[in-house]
């Protein structure tokens, strides 16, 4: 017990201490009861893939960290699309038995967001929120929530490479009061990318350049592509193992790749639009429009279409393969010229792009510390599980300092 009220005592005076820092005052902090154990308040928006797979690791995990770092782990609030629950203290079991329905309510994320940092307030803990979605309307409201104290984790890409207005107010959000904005997950998934990026700027280095394979679907394509395959028929296979978007489109263009570059650039002090990042399309330009005749699927309608392109990228394998080079997809941030970039490249078959397998992602750091060999970082870069990893180690984050 005296090392749960030492926890809590820590966590009121950090609370303080952000509060001295950002002109506030500090008379509204609740403290915990004389060996109470601090609570991390979470409130998730979005319970597809991700925040389901984010539910199940809280629920293993949060236990333990209890017990290793004297701070409770909880969920405060859950939101779908179209209903969300307002839950009360010790709520797991809500999620962990299913969806209870009876306690639904209309969504209202500005609601969500008062009642997890209420929940704080009472308890004497930390709020946080995470987005799970891949929408603009939660991140209308990350300012707002940061303004009122709460931590902010997300995979979502769009708060990071929308509108650089938006962006700054987040960042000036979370400098004004201490709450976090937390998104590891936005560029490698449970892949560490940004944390690293951070750390090394933290500690004096100057980072050059950053480029990298960071689509796991176009990882996997061009992974899996060999002389004598149809690139049509490696598109047909990420379809059916479940890689690509419903509109293939959506992972040729490159547009995802454009976004976690544009949040990589801002991170490095560009300041930098999406627009501002050239990006070379994988889609043939008469298919960039195109529209699947009625009663077709979309995907296997666009394969079908694609077969017609196969012999033109087959050329672009070739020459590759003749100057012992692999293509690969990549994106990347020179820092020195204030430029961005996606496109498809070579590489010689002794490059570290050139060893990733699978659906591996890839980050190569150059700077004045890692030089003339880049720090590479590599790994599993997509799926709800490692996405969902990459959340939660903001999480743990968040509740290490909460000791």
């Amino acid at each position: 017990m005296l090392a749960s009220a030492h926890a809590c005592s820590r966590a009121t005076a950090q609370r303080a201490s952000r509060a001295v820092r950002s002109g506030s005052s500090s008379a509204g902090l609740t403290t915990c009861a004389a060996g109470d154990v601090p609570t991390f308040h979470v409130g998730l928006v979005g319970y597809g893939l991700v925040g389901q797979e984010l539910v199940k690791q809280m629920i293993k995990e949060g236990p333990k960290l209890e017990e290793k770092i004297g701070v409770r782990l909880e969920i405060a609030a859950v939101s779908r699309s179209q209903v969300m629950a307002l839950l009360p203290s010790n709520s797991f079991s809500f999620l962990a038995d299913g969806w209870d329905e009876s306690k639904e309510e209309p969504a209202d994320l500005e609601k969500l967001g008062q009642h997890v940092v209420k929940a704080a307030s009472s308890s004497g803990g930390r709020a946080l929120i995470v987005d799970n979605t891949a929408s603009d309307s939660p991140v209308e409201l990350y300012e707002a929530w940061i303004l009122a104290g709460a931590d902010v984790a997300t995979p979502n890409k769009r708060a990071g490479s929308g509108p650089f207005p938006r962006y700054e107010k987040i960042m000036a959000a979370s400098q004004k009061t201490g709450a976090r904005f937390l998104y590891e997950a936005t560029v490698g998934a449970g892949l560490p990318v940004v944390g690293p990026l951070q750390a090394l700027v933290r500690a004096g280095d100057e980072i050059e350049t950053v480029e990298g394979i960071f689509s796991g679907t176009l990882s996997f394509i061009f992974n899996s592509w060999k002389p004598g395959v149809k690139f049509s028929e490696v598109v047909k296979e990420a379809k059916e193992k479940g890689f690509t978007e419903p509109d293939p489109r959506d992972d040729l263009g490159g547009t995802d790749v454009q976004r976690k570059v544009t949040i990589l650039a801002r991170e490095l002090g560009l300041q930098i639009e999406l627009d501002d990042v050239p990006v070379k399309s994988l889609v043939p330009e008469k298919l960039q429009d195109w529209e699947a005749p009625g009663g077709q699927k979309l995907a296997d309608a666009f394969i079908q279409e694609l077969e017609a392109y196969d012999e033109e990228m087959e050329k672009l394998l070739d020459e590759a393969e003749k100057a012992n080079e692999v293509l690969r997809f990549v994106g990347a941030v020179d820092v020195k010229s204030k430029s961005a970039s996606v496109k498809l490249g070579r590489y010689p078959k002794d490059h570290p792009f050139a060893s990733t397998q699978f659906a591996d992602n890839i980050c190569a750091v150059s700077s004045k510390w890692y030089t003339p060999r880049p720090l590479v970082v590599q790994g599993p870069g997509a799926g709800a599980a490692v996405t969902a990893a990459g959340v939660f180690s903001n999480i743990m984050e968040v509740m290490n300092g909460m000791r």
